[in-house]
């Protein structure tokens, strides 16, 4: 109740000589010890407030479970759901004159299913592309390692190739690779020196005499959507006119899968809760700023009520309900309607108490009186409250 005597203190316009003199501000009030327009004042303000609080919760409310589906959709779009990487063994077969090992990156589930299969080439094009190891468009790249022991048959072999081929669950080839490698030379004197160092690593069995030779045969390859990459084959090939004794020995090798993501990409699946936290509260931000600059911008040019005048409206319709009046609804069918302040009387004879002080000079008018004639005249409710 004191905050709609605040709205309608605030309101209230005093007519002097035909000329509207608007209410004292809440200086000059303070000023002049006027301490009932100050209490009446410091109220609408304190009602202006909680409204424009009230509604500014509401949108960021909004705004905040809007931001959370956002993130949400962009996380499925961007980030991966398969392990960055993935290592798999390769088990060469010597029977050939080039040795060759196949792998397949794909889970147990995927493989299970493809089993059903006698023959890979039966393999429907659905069961096909719902078998995947990644993504379709997921870059990703594919490196070869072949950890060689440091004998003197794999030295006397010396350069080899190494071919390498993306196949997909039918056998098909996706793509391939060749590169040239050898085991690196060292001298006899450089052997000597590390085998006296590292002698009772050596003699405990926890240091072998092996080397890794590690290639890249793949990089920055895209998944496709129809043929979906599911393992690798490995030949490895000797030198031309090298014989039986150019094929190197191998301890053991394997292939790795890597997926190839940006620094926002990997930051978003190595760190999946603080990523998803920060890009809430910064999409929330700016979803905030841009709603605060769009309704400046609509208030500015008139479309919607700027805060105050709607709070006063609020106000005004919460006092008018207590006394059953009838009011017309926010929106009018073409438009938000104009404020309180904005309201004219509906003409007829019906008398408006205007506000007097003990100076005297008020003008009394009502619908067709002749000095007040002209001017815009706004009714006032319950007066007697005021």
């Amino acid at each position: 109740i004191a905050a709609r005597r605040a709205w309608g203190f605030a309101m209230n316009r005093t007519y002097r000589g035909g000329s509207v003199t608007p209410d004292p501000s809440l200086f000059t009030a303070v000023m002049e010890g006027q301490w009932e327009i100050v209490r009446e004042k410091l109220l609408a303000l304190a009602t202006t407030a909680a409204i424009m609080t009230a509604v500014a919760i509401s949108v960021s409310i909004l705004l905040l479970f809007l931001s959370l589906a956002l993130v949400v959709v962009f996380r499925i779009l961007v980030v991966p759901t398969t392990p960055a990487s993935t290592r798999q063994e390769l088990v060469f077969d010597y029977v050939p004159a080039a040795p060759t090992a196949v792998s397949s990156f794909l889970g147990a589930k995927e493989t299970k299913a493809l089993a059903l299969y006698d023959n890979p080439k039966l393999i429907t094009d659905a069961a096909l592309t719902s078998s995947r190891v990644l993504t379709p468009g997921q870059r990703f790249d594919v490196s070869v390692s072949l950890t060689l022991p440091e004998t003197m048959h794999n030295v006397d072999a010396g350069v080899f190739q190494v071919r390498a081929e993306l196949l997909t669950a039918r056998g098909e080839v996706i793509a391939n690779a060749t590169r040239p490698a050898m085991l690196a030379h060292t001298g006899t004197e450089v052997r000597l020196l590390r085998l006296l160092v590292s002698w009772p690593l050596h003699a405990m069995g926890l240091v072998e005499e092996v080397r890794t030779v590690t290639l890249p045969m793949f990089e920055g390859v895209s998944e496709r959507l129809t043929r979906p990459f599911a393992g690798v084959r490995v030949t490895v090939v000797p030198r031309a006119g090298g014989g039986p004794n150019a094929v190197p020995q191998m301890w053991r090798a394997h292939a790795d899968l890597r997926m190839d993501m940006s620094a926002l990409t990997r930051f978003l699946y190595h760190y999946p809760a603080s990523s998803f936290a920060v890009m809430v509260l910064v999409t929330w931000g700016y979803l905030c700023a841009a709603a605060l600059l769009v309704f400046a911008a609509a208030a500015a040019a008139g479309v919607v009520r700027v805060p105050t005048s709607f709070a006063g409206e609020v106000v005004r319709r919460a006092s008018a309900a207590d006394g059953k009046q009838r009011l017309d609804p926010f929106f009018d069918g073409m438009g938000l309607t104009t404020s309180s302040d904005d309201e004219a009387v509906s003409a007829g004879p019906t008398p408006s108490r205007l506000s007097a002080d003990s100076e005297g000079g008020e003008t009394t008018t009502n619908g067709g009186g002749g000095g007040g004639e002209g001017l815009r005249q706004r009714r006032v409710t319950n007066q007697a409250t005021f």
